[in-house]
């Protein structure tokens, strides 16, 4: 393989590279959201299910509470926000093939092809003046 091949290649694969951390970053910021979103419902509604619990069920206090956990562990689970699960299940069945979507749209608009080309190439101008400098 030719210096300019394998160049032309390495360039190729970092850009494979930041394209999928631009998707990794979103989908976590996407999942933190969701998260976020549920820890805040979660707070007053476990509050009021405790306080029911204590004024309602007599000898069983923590039942609306533990229904509350229950549900929370739940979405723990779907949301998956660390992508430990590898399992069905999780909310990544419904994201996963939403990036080959997202990306083969991408594909499709030749600006948005050109702009990343070029903010790879000024990226990648950055790298190497960085290196050349140590």
């Amino acid at each position: 393989m030719d210096k300019e091949t394998r160049i032309t290649n390495e360039n190729s694969n970092v850009s494979q590279s930041r394209m999928q951390l631009l998707w990794d970053v979103l989908v976590f910021q996407l999942k933190l959201t969701i998260d976020g979103f549920r820890d805040l419902i979660l707070v007053p509604v476990s509050l009021i299910a405790a306080i029911l619990g204590v004024l309602f069920r007599g000898h069983q206090p923590a039942q609306y509470f533990q229904r509350v956990v229950k549900f929370g562990r739940k979405t723990e689970y779907w949301i998956n926000l660390f992508g430990q699960r590898k399992v069905e299940g999780t909310a990544d069945e419904i994201i996963s093939p939403l990036q080959e979507k997202v990306m083969h749209q991408a594909l499709k608009r030749r600006w948005l092809v050109r702009t990343g080309r070029e903010v790879n190439k000024a990226i990648d101008a950055l790298n190497s003046n960085g290196r050349s400098r140590r």
